[in-house]
């Protein structure tokens, strides 16, 4: 089996798992329950750098992430590509919460400060922008990353 077809089931198999088998186990709840789990895969699998975190999106197949804009305590970041095109196209509501919550935990890990995500699907482009708010005003004990 050539290598694009190995690339192409493991896309298929993700979008089957994450937008059909878990919708359907987890119904209404969803998103706030990948959210959680996110931040949990986060917790349990923590980066030294902002880099390693984009580079594990990619290894994950949860797309290719780019920071699109940085504010004093915004950060917005672009999530495209093959998964997420296929995604789009496939699912008429997919949930993009396991990857909000897993960048907004380690964006928290990494900066020390209370961080949150949502994120916003961009059908015409093909894209989706998550959005984390950071409280500069609520640093985090070291110990409660």
């Amino acid at each position: 089996m050539s290598e694009q077809n190995t690339e192409i089931q493991q896309f298929d198999s993700i979008i089957l798992l994450r937008d059909h088998l878990l919708s359907n186990l987890l119904g209404e709840d969803i998103d706030a329950i990948l959210y959680w789990a996110g931040k949990d895969l986060a917790r349990n699998h923590p980066v030294e750098t902002e880099l390693e975190v984009l580079r594990l999106f990619e290894q994950y197949s949860f797309g290719m992430l780019t920071q699109i804009e940085e504010k004093k305590n915004r950060k917005i970041y672009r999530l495209s590509g093959e998964v997420i095109e296929q995604r789009l196209e496939n699912d008429q509501f997919p949930s993009f919460s396991l990857e909000t919550g897993y960048l907004s935990q380690q964006l928290q890990r990494l900066n020390n400060i209370y961080s949150e995500g949502i994120y916003e699907i961009k059908p015409k482009k093909k894209e989706v922008h998550l959005t984390i708010q950071m409280d500069p005003k609520e640093p985090l004990p070291i110990d409660q990353n």
